[in-house]
Formats: structure tokens, sequence, C-alpha cells
């Protein structure tokens, strides 16, 4: 990932100057360049949402959805994660054009390139603007990291690597192995 512009963008310069449904995100107000994942990262993407979806939809929680779809955390703030999910109590925030506000629950899954997006830029994002949950899963290092925003701030929640289960603290019944994330057959 990279800031491809020095001008100042707002998420209506966005709409307005780029193509539909192109694979760009805003951190204060500078236009960055998301790159097309790789394989591993569009399995892993896959499995947690059909599995996120799933669980969502049985319960009738809310809704889930895979990038890209813009999430407006404010006008020079915008991001498209990988996977999340947004409760039916926030379901004013979503529109046809994209989610305007703070998710419940948000995963990222690390890719060369966004090391640094993922780990230190997107969890101070989500963190400030209120993202209830941020799990990180990181197939370069096979770890699995969820934090949980308690008196505005994120700490650990559950943490796996090389073993175990990771769950959500605010969806009741998510979790994630080690094993069918990083071991299972592509």
């Amino acid at each position: 990932m990279r800031v491809i512009s020095t001008e100042r963008w707002t998420y209506d310069d966005m709409k307005a100057k780029l193509p539909a449904e192109s694979r760009y995100e805003l951190r204060n107000f500078s236009l960055i360049d998301m790159p097309s994942p790789k394989r591993i990262h569009q399995r892993i993407t896959g499995f947690v949402y059909r599995k996120l979806f799933n669980l969502i939809n049985l319960s009738q929680l809310g809704e889930v959805f895979v990038s890209p779809f813009d999430v407006v955390l404010d006008k020079g703030n915008v991001c498209q994660p990988d996977v999340f999910f947004l409760s039916k109590e926030k379901r004013s925030l979503s529109t046809e054009e994209g989610i305007f506000g703070a998710l419940d629950l948000t995963v990222e899954v690390v890719s060369k390139g966004s090391v640094v997006r993922d780990y230190v830029e997107k969890k101070n994002d989500y963190e400030q603007f209120g993202v209830n949950e941020y799990w990180i899963i990181d197939p370069l290092n096979e770890t699995i990291i969820v934090y949980a925003l308690i008196n505005d701030k994120y700490v650990v929640f559950s943490a796996v690597e090389e073993s175990g289960t990771a769950h959500s603290k605010l969806v009741e019944g998510f979790e994630l192995t080690f094993e069918e994330v990083f071991k299972a057959e592509a």
C-alpha cells in the first residue's frame, strides 16, 4: 500500500474523481492505493466471511460484509476492511454506498504490503473511531489477535499462535482455531 497523492482528499473527492468500485482508502485525507490480495489472503478472508456470516445470519444479529465496500469513519478516513460486521442496532449507518460510522467488528488479513497499515494505522483508526472489536489475522506469522475496545482503548482479548482458538468478546460463538485458519487445504 502506498500513498499516491499529496493532494488533500475527502470521501466526496473519492466519489467524484475515482472510478466506481475502486480499491482506495483514505487516512488523514491521504489517498492510499490498495493492491489486489494474494490467494492465501483471499482463502482466509472467504473462510472468515462464511463462518461469521453463517453465525450472524442464523442468529439474525445484523449484516456481514466483505471487501471492497467503503466504511466512512469521517470525511478524511475511509477504509475497506476485509470482513466486517454491523449489528442490526446500527443498521441506520448502512447505505448502498457504504457504511457511515463505526463498525461493531472488523477483521483484517495481513499481507506483505499491509503490515504497518493493519497493525498500526488501522488499529489506531478503529480504536479512535470506536470499532468495538478488531481482529488481525496474520498468515505471514500465523497469528490471530483479537482486540476489544474497553474504556475507549484496545486491549488484547484473545490471541493465538501455533495452536488454540481465538474468541470474540462481542459475538457469542464466533471463534477461529489456528488449524482451520492456517492449516486447512487451499
